[in-house]
């Protein structure tokens, strides 16, 4: 895709979306000579569609005369200008005027049309209709939704009124790809269409905005509207073109919600007029939101606010938050006290004392609102308000700013506890600097008293030990501080699903979890409860949790969120064997996944997203991707060894897939020697399914394994592996159908490909697998059985072709393999005879293999 269009282009290209039933109607009518309206607000499209109707009128044959009304009294009548676009010379007369356009019809069926009709002069229209009347055409008329389709002078012939209504969300999201050459992040089109209200025009003019102040980038292969650039103070201009008019007082409303954010509705209604209020509300330009803290209002887009903070100066600033602060009077039991209230007064220059501002900002961030504890805690003076803030400024993200006040504190006091693990935690899961998180977590041990004895220094410990080598049980996280409640949900959520028990999982899944302090880290566990699901065979209950998630993030504006919850609903896609599906959300995630994403979850979407790009024949980019991710994980952390696993499916996609069962092999053994049970019945039956006629000692591994678990779907991955070693149809179509029942579409065509292998395969089989493929939607992973000739290779030969295809010599391949050089030339030889060529050069090209990823040699 273009990375960079200017302005012009992504605007010159703006397509018509949405609209293909109205046009297919509207040219249905005109070829019946039909009188058609078309009427819309400004900026619907109503010119642009007439334009392709009446293009398509004429590609049919037709004589198309057009005209646009005009108020200007100078202009030329509308009859006139009707003839001098068909061609003809201006007629005395209406009888003439019909003269000469049926001579140039020549028997063509004639279309007239008028854009802007409800501005006709009385005089203009009725000559119009005349017109028609008399050559007996079709008549296209585009007016405002209030002008009626049926004015005095259209009495004898009646019209057919088409509405163009606002585009919806889905509209919008196939309009901006078009225009911009490529996919657009979900919150993204939700921001858009939420700030345009479904008006085209109106969002063309904010996709110029974004592109001209560089708001609107392309990152990673994703559109995505990103942090401020640019002058603001030009949005007004441009963004409110063709847009409604405030109502009186409405500038007032924003001039709150600009300084002071999402606003309580008592104390907004306290301060504005009601009418502009619920005026604002009924355009949808302020949002109505009701929660556990009663109901919010909010702007409907970060862009009808932004152009109006310029025009507030310090003194109006200061104004405004007096007024918010007299409005909640703590007096009025009915209005809003504590954090918020805290910081009006501070914005309103009225003195707070420290522990006021200190208890608030305490209770914001415990309460889930780590913005306003930071805003708060910055005031507050001395150690506790320095080691406040920073909490705050972790759970946002912002994870630069929070490591420089946390390094000073635990210079100060080595021996506070608190401060050593949010530093642990702020390192490895924000800066993704492992090993510096590590030597923290023994450098306070060695300070700490009782380093045991902390809540807070052993969860944190725990965090960083559990993608780096191992972790212990689940830990009560009572008593710690805000951020270990979410830090410790993740954890025992992580624990549970890698250790084999997703089902635990699900069945302790909290339906109403409480408020989230690190919004990123709680999605993270949510995403992993998604995960769980299709773990334990229930996918399609996975899916649907996933895009719940995915939907609130972007009703909540979250990007951190929704990086993760796109990367959970692709994921559930992946596991239905449909990679194509996977890609739009996997892409996304990987897109708005930045420093904000926990770093695991950084690697897992990372991971992930090259996968799935191996699986649709994307192997480059695929290496590409594990290589970067290469440089960012610490050798010999768990995380390694998840993104060997990633290596080992993207060779698996490329076509090498004997070398990807035998890396699948080493891999299972150390998973499972670890304990770490749900990825190693992963890379167990992976090797099944590669080189399922190895070893029967590879199919009881996994059946163990799968014992071991609380999966349903592990059982049935073993009966499948047990299927696959003895190769008889009957079982291998139990498998697929059962596969198939649950969603899992991808595993249900190999079982169904295994059993249709051979020259004996029932009927039922091929018809198992068609079904199959699709359910897929044509995709087929490489290593299903076929007829070629590369398919005859034993596993050994195979193996043996794709290493010496990836450029190793005999000697290197021997030792790889643990066999004799000359065992590699002869079963070299007996390859190239098979496979009908004279040397290794035509290896690659012949067994169809894509690039061998970096580090997987």
């Amino acid at each position: 895709m273009t990375t960079g269009p200017g302005v012009s282009a992504a605007v010159e290209r703006w397509p018509l979306v949405g609209r293909a039933d109205i046009a297919r109607r509207a040219v249905e009518l005109l070829r019946r000579s039909s009188a058609v309206v078309v009427t819309g607000e400004a900026g619907l499209g109503k010119s642009r569609l007439a334009r392709v109707v009446l293009d398509r009128c004429g590609t049919g044959g037709a004589l198309v005369a057009r005209t646009a009304a005009t108020a200007s009294p100078v202009a030329p009548p509308a009859v006139a200008a009707l003839l001098t676009d068909a061609g003809a010379d201006e007629a005395p007369s209406v009888a003439a005027a019909a003269r000469a356009l049926r001579a140039l019809a020549g028997g063509r069926p004639t279309v007239l049309s008028v854009d802007d009709a409800d501005r006709l002069t009385p005089a203009d229209a009725a000559l119009v209709h005349e017109l028609a009347e008399r050559t007996g055409a079709g008549l296209l008329l585009t007016a405002r939704p209030d002008a009626g389709t049926s004015p005095p002078w259209w009495q004898r012939r009646p019209v057919v009124e088409l509405p163009l209504r606002p585009l919806p969300p889905r509209a919008t999201a196939a309009l901006l790809t078009g225009a911009l050459g490529g996919p657009v992040d979900g919150m993204t089109v939700r921001g858009l269409w939420r700030a345009a209200r479904g008006n085209p025009l109106v969002l063309r003019r904010l996709v110029g905005v974004g592109l001209t102040c560089g708001r609107l980038v392309a990152v990673r292969d994703v559109w995505s509207w990103r942090g401020a650039v640019g002058d603001p103070r030009r949005w007004l201009d441009l963004t409110a073109v063709d847009a409604e008019p405030l109502p009186d007082g409405g500038s007032e409303v924003l001039e709150y919600l600009a300084v002071a954010g999402p606003l309580p509705e008592a104390v907004l209604r306290a301060v504005v007029a009601g009418p502009a209020l619920d005026a604002l509300v009924s355009a949808g330009r302020v949002v109505r939101t009701t929660g556990a803290a009663g109901t919010v209002l909010r702007p409907a887009h970060p862009l009808q606010v932004e152009g109006v903070l310029p025009s507030v100066g310090s003194l109006r600033r200061r104004r405004l938050f007096r007024d918010l602060v007299r409005a909640a009077d703590p007096a009025d039991g009915d209005r809003p006290r504590g954090p918020l209230q805290a910081w009006w007064r501070l914005e309103a220059a009225e003195p707070v004392p420290p522990a006021t501002l200190l208890a608030a900002a305490g209770d914001a961030l415990g309460t889930g609102r780590p913005a306003l504890a930071a805003r708060l805690a910055r005031h507050v003076p001395g150690r506790d308000g320095a080691l406040l803030h920073a909490e705050a400024l972790v759970a946002l993200g912002r994870a630069g700013e929070a490591e420089r006040i946390l390094c000073q504190l635990c210079l100060d006091r080595p021996d506070d506890p608190r401060a050593a693990a949010t530093r642990v935690l702020n390192l490895f899961w924000g800066l993704s600097r492992t090993d510096e998180a590590a030597a923290e977590v023994e450098r306070a041990r060695q300070h700490v008293p009782r380093p045991d004895g902390s809540v807070e220094l052993t969860i944190a410990a725990q965090a960083v030990a559990l993608f780096t080598g191992g972790a212990g049980a689940p830990v009560d996280a009572r008593g710690g501080g805000p951020l270990i409640r979410d830090v410790a949900e993740a954890l025992g959520t992580y624990l549970l699903t890698f250790r084999g028990q997703p089902g635990q999982v699900c069945a302790e899944r909290d339906p109403e979890p409480a408020p989230a302090v690190w919004t990123a880290v709680r999605m993270s566990t949510r995403a992993c409860q998604a995960y769980a699901l299709v773990l334990t065979g229930r996918l399609r209950e996975g899916l649907a949790l996933a895009r719940r998630h995915y939907a609130g993030a972007l009703r909540r504006s979250c990007v951190e969120e929704a990086a993760v919850a796109a990367h959970a609903v692709g994921v559930a896609e992946w596991w239905s064997g449909r990679p194509a599906r996977a890609l739009p959300a996997l892409r996304e995630a990987y897109a708005l996944a930045d420093e904000r994403t926990p770093f695991p979850v950084r690697v897992f979407i990372a991971g992930q997203y090259a996968v799935c790009l191996a699986a649709l024949g994307e192997a480059d980019r695929a290496v590409r991707i594990l290589a970067a991710i290469d440089d960012r994980v610490a050798p010999g952390s768990t995380l390694c060894d998840r993104v060997e696993l990633d290596r080992v499916l993207v060779l698996a996609y490329g076509g090498r897939h004997a070398h990807a069962a035998d890396r699948a092999d080493r891999l299972a053994e150390r998973y499972l020697a670890a304990g770490r049970l749900t990825t190693g019945v992963e890379c167990a039956y992976l090797h099944v399914r590669l080189a399922p006629a190895r070893s029967a000692a590879a199919v009881r591994r996994l059946r163990d394994a799968a014992a071991r678990c609380d999966s349903p779907l592990f059982d049935l991955f073993a009966e499948h592996a047990e299927a696959l070693l003895r190769g008889r149809a009957a079982p291998l179509l139990r498998v697929a159908d059962r596969f198939d029942a649950l969603g899992y579409h991808g595993f249900a065509l190999e079982a169904a490909a295994a059993a249709a292998h051979g020259p004996a395969a029932p009927a039922a089989a091929n018809r198992a697998r068609q079904r199959a493929a699709e359910r897929c939607a044509g995709h087929a992973p490489p290593w299903l059985p076929s007829p070629t000739a590369s398919a005859r290779l034993t596993a050994r030969e195979r193996e043996v072709c794709e290493l010496a295809a990836a450029g190793l010599r005999n000697g290197e391949i021997a030792q790889r393999l643990g066999i004799s050089v000359r065992t590699v030339g002869n079963l070299l030889q007996l390859s190239y005879t098979k496979l009908a060529i004279g040397s290794r050069r035509h290896l690659a090209e012949r067994l169809a293999l894509a690039p061998l990823a970096a580090g997987g040699g």
